[in-house]
């Protein structure tokens, strides 16, 4: 039988061609964004750990600018002392005229003079009111925020604009529900703030509740007195002032 003649015999080969290798480009691309993404990533961290909270220090320096939809005056407003009512040209009063004592900070359930209030807010106090028919879960909540705090009041406004307000010395905020989270900003950021003209003084003196009441002179009012937490006590003191 004759014999199949191999492949080297025929003069080919059995080794088959190398393959020809192509170059891959080196993926500057690719490494270029990774640079890039690594070095914004880093930044944010660094100022992160440069700026805790810096939100919360804009809040407290600038809070005019980062809580929306306060209501700024402007002018030279007034601050002299006065005897009996006073006519406001707006409900509640951030500032203006007032009663020579403060509004003793606590939590009110029936109105209280706002030439009292007005004292208060002069001294760093944040005034919250509300509606009389807001619902009751709504100003256990306010209640919760303002009890045991010495620079802050809250009593019921029939005739102002919006379910809930917020005042200090100068500003006003406007909300409609106590979850809304502007009402601990302002809380925050304007409790003996640094928009008070008499920062510091005391909250403390007339406790009485409805009309305007008389009161003794600032001079007579303890400046480091102790103020007291939940319902005003009856002040023995105040009597029904002079129209």
């Amino acid at each position: 039988m004759p014999k199949t003649p191999s492949p080297a015999s025929r003069g080919g080969s059995s080794r088959r061609a190398a393959p020809t290798k192509v170059a891959k480009p080196f993926p500057w691309g690719v490494v270029l964004g990774s640079a890039v993404l690594a070095l914004v990533l880093g930044g944010i961290l660094v100022f992160a750990a440069l700026n805790p909270g810096s939100g919360r220090n804009r809040l407290l320096t600038e809070p005019d600018e980062v809580i929306k939809g306060v209501s700024v005056a402007t002018g030279d407003l007034s601050r002299n002392h006065v005897q009996g009512a006073v006519t406001y040209e707006m409900t509640p009063p951030n500032s203006g005229e007032h009663n020579a004592a403060p509004q003793q900070c606590a939590v009110y359930t029936e109105a209280i003079a706002p030439e009292h209030a007005v004292h208060s807010l002069e001294h760093g106090a944040v005034w919250v009111t509300y509606k009389p028919d807001l619902p009751a879960d709504q100003i256990e909540e306010l209640a919760g925020l303002v009890t045991g705090d010495p620079y802050r009041l809250m009593s019921p406004v029939e005739d102002q604009d919006s379910p809930i307000e917020l005042t200090a010395w100068g500003r006003t905020l406007k909300v409609d529900s106590a979850s809304d989270e502007r009402v601990e900003q302002f809380l925050t950021a304007y409790t003996n703030g640094p928009q008070s003209p008499e920062r510091g003084a005391a909250c403390v003196g007339n406790t009485t509740t409805g009309p305007v009441a008389a009161a003794a002179p600032d001079a007579a009012i303890p400046s480091g007195a102790p103020v007291p937490s939940g319902p005003p006590a009856p002040s023995p003191a105040a009597s029904p002032a002079t129209q």
